[in-house]
Order: structure tokens, then C-alpha cells, then sequence
């Protein structure tokens, strides 16, 4: 686990340009030696940063890179909501869940996820600094019976950010995100009694931002960049998300689901297509 480091900030954001920069000016400009910024360099490399470096111009990103930012986020949502960013972690979740008080809201984010998790053991992959791993900690004045629809709500939120950003997304039910036939986001509830008979939901959710090519991914994907054609800012993403995300919880809360029926009905993916349901052994179509 790794908070994130003031240097490496500062390092991207002098690289942000795309031109070549030497580590001597590099330095100079940041107030750093010149070994401090060739170790940021290697530190991101090793996070699969693609870095070019060519003797006499220095060092320039490959590709545009633009890191969270707690403070900006904060500032377009118009609220100063707990939130911890990491460098690297092994899941948003995970930390959330680990956490020995759960009693307030909290917000988890990270740069790159080692062992980011989806449904049913499912690995998520979480390249560094590329798409958005985010987690939220909410507490419920509810019964854990009552919860079976957070993940719809998530589901619900989720796709109504992205649809800000452009038409065309849609709810798999319970809990993915397509555009058309490509998987775009997903979200992974973990929802846990306390011994007072209130609850809380760790809401982990996944949206590939930035991300163009993937490994290891067995089903069709795409990601906001692809779709739009432009780097996407994931600061703006994840106040979006929180700003819809936190109003539908709250709503929830006190109102259940019905609130949430004529949205899911508009974003049901699979409205009027044959699906086929397995229950135990039995199939039914």
C-alpha cells in the first residue's frame, strides 16, 4: 500500500505537455535533485508508465497522463467528503473493509489496484493511472435485508454518469455497464451487520476510463476514451460519480428501490431480449 508521493505528482504534471524535459531542468523547476527525478521516473515505469528517454532531450510521457487529485475533486463536487487517494493498492475495498471504524462516510481511490477484485473471484484490471478504482464506505439506518438493492442503485448512478459524458450507456443487471455490446464498468457490494443492528455497504466500483488496450480480458470491453475519442479527466469522472452516487444512496435509504424502477426500465439492457436463467439445475428460458 502506497499513498501517493508529492514528487511523482509533480514529475507527471512537468511531463504533462508531452515534450522532452532533462532531469537537471526537471529538477531545477521542482525544487529536487536530479537523482530524485530519475527515481520517479524508474517508480513510474515500474507502475508500466510508458516513458521515453533519449540522451541529450530527457524524458517525455508516451502517452498524456493526468493523476487524481483529491483537492480538485472536492472542488467540482462542492464538498469536502473523507477522501484517501493511493499510488498503489492492493484493493479499494479491501482498505475500506479493513478500516476499524465504519460508522462515517469514506471514499477510497486509487492510482493502480494489484489485486482489484470483480463478481465471483473475478480479477479487475487495474492498470495505473488509466481508469477509475474507486470504493465508497455508507452507512445504513437499515436492516442488511433491506440492501439487496444497492448494487442496482450503484449500477443506476454509474450509468447515468456516463451518459454525461456521452449517449448509449445501459445496466446488465445487477451490477455491469455496457455501451452497446462492451462491457465498460462494473461494481462489487460488500455489505457487513454490526452488532448494533445498523450496517454498511463497502461499494466498489471500476470504470475504464482511459484505458485503450488490455490483457487478459476474456469479454468485450471498451472505455470513455474509445467511445469519445479524448483523454478523459478522471478527477471530473469521479466527482460526477460521487455527486450522483451519494444523492441515489440518500435517496435509497429512505425510499427503498421504487424510486429507481422508471430509471431501470430505461436502462435495462436487457429489456425485450431472451435470456436464459440457471437455478441450480434448472434452466429456464
Amino acid at each position: 500500500m502506497k499513498k501517493q508521493n508529492a514528487n511523482l505528482a509533480k514529475v507527471v504534471q512537468a511531463l504533462a505537455d508531452g515534450e522532452y524535459h532533462d532531469g537537471t531542468t526537471i529538477g531545477d523547476k521542482l525544487a529536487i535533485t536530479r537523482s530524485a527525478v530519475w527515481k520517479t521516473i524508474e517508480r513510474l515505469k515500474s507502475y508500466g508508465v510508458a516513458i521515453d528517454a533519449v540522451k541529450g532531450k530527457g524524458y517525455a510521457l508516451s502517452d498524456p497522463l493526468l493523476l487524481l487529485n483529491a483537492r480538485k475533486i472536492k472542488q467540482m463536487l462542492g464538498s469536502d467528503v473523507p477522501l484517501e487517494i493511493f499510488e498503489s493498492i492492493s484493493s479499494t475495498n479491501d482498505y475500506l473493509r479493513g478500516l476499524p471504524a465504519k460508522k462515517a462516510l469514506m471514499v477510497c481511490l486509487a492510482e493502480q489496484q494489484t489485486q482489484g477484485k470483480g463478481r465471483l473471484g473475478r480479477t479487475w484490471q487495474s492498470p495505473f493511472g488509466l481508469n477509475l478504482y474507486f470504493s465508497c464506505l455508507y452507512p445504513f439506518e437499515k436492516d442488511v435485508s433491506e440492501l439487496a438493492g444497492v448494487s442496482l442503485v450503484t449500477g443506476l448512478a454509474v450509468a447515468k454518469t456516463l451518459n454525461e459524458f456521452a449517449p448509449g450507456f445501459k445496466v446488465k443487471w445487477p451490477n455491469d455497464v455496457f455501451f452497446r455490446d462492451e462491457k465498460i464498468a462494473g461494481n462489487l457490494i460488500e455489505v457487513q451487520a454490526e452488532s448494533h443492528g445498523a450496517c454498511y455497504a463497502v461499494i466498489g466500483v471500476g470504470i475504464n476510463a482511459n484505458m485503450l488496450h488490455a490483457e487478459n480480458i476474456t469479454q468485450p470491453y471498451t472505455s470513455l476514451r474509445k467511445i469519445t475519442g479524448k483523454m478523459i479527466d478522471r478527477n471530473e469522472l469521479c466527482a460526477r460519480l460521487l455527486k450522483n452516487l451519494l444523492a441515489d444512496l440518500q435517496m435509497f435509504s429512505v425510499q427503498g428501490l421504487s424510486p429507481f424502477m422508471s430509471q431501470w426500465m430505461q436502462l435495462d439492457s436487457l429489456t425485450g431480449k431472451a435470456v436464459t436463467l440457471l437455478r441450480g439445475n434448472q434452466t429456464i428460458a
